[in-house]
């Protein structure tokens, strides 16, 4: 009986002491794999919410800029004058339901006049009423675009958010007759934040966070704490977050918060925890019958060997030896222990051979993460090369249509002042001419006899009016009034010849005039500041839209004359290089630094302070020189200057332009 309880005890041992082993083993291996593959796909959900959430809070900003931009040009239209007379032939009115229809305005426009009298509006029913006013909420200091944030519409029915801008005279900028307001629907901002399906909120940040508005389910209420990870708790279900706060002064108190339910991103780790759990317990199972079998082949010689030694004890004789050999007990448990190290070295094998496919497994689980990942990068970056290209598009437009309407003003005053100007500049002939005469009449009188009374009062009369001064004083003012109207006929004639409505076709020109007219236009901005140096040698007609090559020297001289802000030298020369005309332009200005100067043709990309310029000259310059098979390099040493090469086709080669 106690060898049969002793051979259960040891049994049981062995086989607890086993399983165990194996559990405790096979467990912490699935926990680490479990968790750094749970890790890894929460960040990688976190980076991608946290780009959704960028792209989200882009696409507001973009919506509500444009429409701060639509606001300012509207304002200055010529109609808005009627803001004084209070619209009575409703000439306001009409042009603000034509800009709804025109521009597909989900909102409406609102006109005041200087007491706050609403004076027209954008709806096509009855004017709305404001019987005390313009709305507090809509009144607001300043010159420019002014952001309302989230209110109610005191004109219209429910949220909104809107821009307001001063209306100024056209005849007076310091007049200030009335105010524009343009409304946006909250709804429409809802629908861009809304979209894709992501449970998204829109904060407002600050000393009292708000929730301007979610699709979060109205029983996940916020909770003031979050867990690790950036996973903020919604009404006790947890969810992996991706932030962004925008840069744009419009909507920089705005925060955009993306959600994904964590039990929705971490159900296929769930699922291969659960396939390593069933793979666990299968492998046990022949685990377990192997140690049990092992364990019983183990307890037997064992048991007989401690009856052996129990009997030697008993009888007390130290000098029986057990023999060892093939037959007897000892031999037997030699034979069974090595069976048992064969046994255990074949079970470590089997446990490297699943630690193996363990390890595999993860490497196939991190490859797959890796690649979703780079998917979403890529077809994130091409979502991004997509809106600048559109971005820079739309800009270069809204440039072009700015110079072409220039040009047309331009053309229009010159048109006007070339014919005052010519009669000016003709009648100084005429007058120099009998200004002679009369100053010779009256010498001539001064000669004639005399009664010597009438003539001393005559005298008199001459040094009272200081003929002598009057004389050289007269001359020198028809010959400086002669020279400025020369200079204005000048500069008129440059504007027409760079303005060049009459030469919008493809055609030859002359390269030395369009750099002529140019320099002429911006001799104030040089003038006793800036030295001209010309070294033309090309003067020979080029194939081009001279309209469209003259806004790229006017680009790139008047950059020239910025980089300067004391004295300094502009060189300019032109040449040929066959097949190319070559026009060079160098400045001895500060320079470009060379970590920037990859940069200068990209779209609103600028150094210069803030109203100073748009970062769209370079890049429309570009463009004009690519669009007419030329080409613009730039050369610069900070300190020193920098030089822009010009080259355009000596060859007739006709380019399809569009609008540059």
């Amino acid at each position: 009986m106690m060898r049969n309880f002793l051979g259960r005890s040891i049994s049981r041992k062995i086989l607890a002491s086993f399983v165990g082993i194996y559990a405790a083993t096979y467990l912490l291996t699935a926990l680490v794999v479990f968790t750094g593959v749970r890790a890894s796909i929460i960040d990688a959900e976190t980076k991608a919410l946290s780009e959704l959430a960028d792209r989200k809070i882009e696409r507001l900003a973009s919506a509500l800029r444009q429409n701060a931009v639509n606001l300012r040009a509207w304002s200055e239209l010529d109609v808005m004058n009627d803001l004084i007379t209070g619209d009575i032939d409703k000439r306001i009115a009409r042009a603000l339901e034509a800009l709804k229809r025109q521009y597909g305005l989900e909102g409406d426009i609102y006109a005041f006049d200087g007491s706050g009298k609403l004076i027209a509006s954008s709806s096509s029913g009855p004017l709305a009423s404001a019987p005390n006013g313009m709305p507090l909420v809509w009144t607001t200091p300043g010159a420019g675009p002014v952001f309302i944030d989230k209110h109610i519409n005191p004109l219209g029915q429910g949220e909104t958010v809107a821009f307001t801008m001063p209306v100024v005279a056209s005849f007076s900028r310091n007049y200030r007759i009335g105010s524009l307001v343009l409304t946006y629907p909250w709804r429409s901002i809802e629908t861009l934040l809304f979209e894709g399906g992501s449970r998204i909120l829109l904060l407002r940040t600050g000393a009292s966070p708000q929730v301007l508005a979610t699709d979060v389910p109205a029983e996940d209420a916020l909770s003031a704490n979050s867990a690790g990870g950036g996973r903020p708790i919604f009404g006790g279900g947890a969810y992996v977050a991706g932030r962004s706060h925008s840069v744009d002064p419009i909507v920089r108190d705005w925060q955009v918060v993306t959600l994904r339910q964590t039990e929705d991103a971490v159900r296929s780790v769930r699922r291969v925890a659960m396939e390593l759990l069933l793979l666990g317990l299968f492998l046990g199972i022949p685990v377990l019958i192997g140690v049990r079998w092992l364990s019983q082949k183990l307890t037997k010689p064992v048991v007989e060997l401690t009856g052996y030694v129990r009997g030697v004890v008993d009888t007390g004789n130290l000098g029986d030896r057990v023999p060892i050999s093939s037959r007897d007990e000892l031999g037997t448990l030699a034979q069974s222990f090595n069976r048992m190290t064969e046994t255990l070295e074949r079970a470590a094998q089997e446990r490297e051979r699943f630690v193996h496919e363990l390890e595999s497994l993860n490497q196939t689980l991190e490859a797959k993460v890796l690649a979703r990942t780079r998917e979403l990068e890529t077809a994130n970056g091409d979502l991004t090369k997509a809106f600048d290209d559109l971005k820079a598009a739309q800009a270069q437009l809204v440039q072009s249509e700015k110079m072409a309407s220039l040009g047309q003003l331009v053309a229009g005053v010159a048109h006007e002042l070339n014919n005052p100007i010519a009669f000016i500049y003709a009648n100084f002939s005429h007058l120099d001419e009998y200004v002679g005469e009369l100053l010779g009449l009256i010498e001539a009188m001064r000669r004639v006899p005399a009664d010597p009374d009438v003539a001393r009062r005559f005298e008199d009369l001459v040094v009272a009016a200081d003929l002598g001064f009057v004389r050289e004083d007269i001359l020198k003012i028809i010959r400086s009034g002669r020279d400025g109207a020369a200079r204005v006929k000048e500069i008129v004639l440059s504007l027409r010849s760079f303005s060049r409505l009459d030469e919008a076709e493809f055609k030859y020109a002359l390269l030395e005039d369009g750099l002529n007219d140019a320099l002429a236009i911006l001799h104030p901005h040089m003038k006793g500041r800036i030295a001209v140096v010309k070294d033309f040698h090309l003067n020979q007609p080029v194939p081009c839209f001279p309209g469209q090559i003259n806004q790229v020297f006017m680009n790139i001289v008047f950059n020239a004359i910025q980089a300067m802000e004391g004295e300094g030298t502009i060189r300019i020369a032109t040449l040929s290089d066959d097949p190319w005309a070559v026009v060079v332009i160098e400045d001895s200005g500060k320079g470009i630094p060379p970590e920037i100067i990859d940069k200068i043709f990209d779209p609103f990309f600028t150094t210069k302070k803030v109203g100073e310029g748009t970062g769209l000259g370079l890049s429309i310059s570009y463009g004009i020189m690519e669009k007419h098979g030329g080409r613009i390099a730039v050369r610069s040493e900070v300190g020193k200057g920098t030089i822009f090469e010009l080259r355009l086709p000596l060859r007739s080669q006709m380019p399809v332009l569009g609008e540059a």
